[in-house]
């Protein structure tokens, strides 16, 4: 039988999964940009800005 899963946990969980996602995109962003695909580049940069605007907004309340 598997342990209970803690809220400290599920918390980390969640901070890597939107790290990792933002990773990816950071991953995007420079093969696009080798690629000369800048319309891709562009959608890219806006969304890992507004995920990490987000990051900073939600920092003061703990909230991950």
């Amino acid at each position: 039988m598997k342990p209970p899963i803690n809220d400290e946990d599920k918390r980390a969980g969640r901070i890597a999964f939107r790290i990792d996602e933002d990773h990816s995109l950071l991953a995007n962003i420079y093969e696009n940009l080798v690629d000369r695909d800048f319309k891709s580049v562009e959608k890219d940069i806006r969304n890992i800005m507004m995920d990490l605007r987000f990051i900073l907004k939600s920092i003061p309340e703990d909230d991950f």
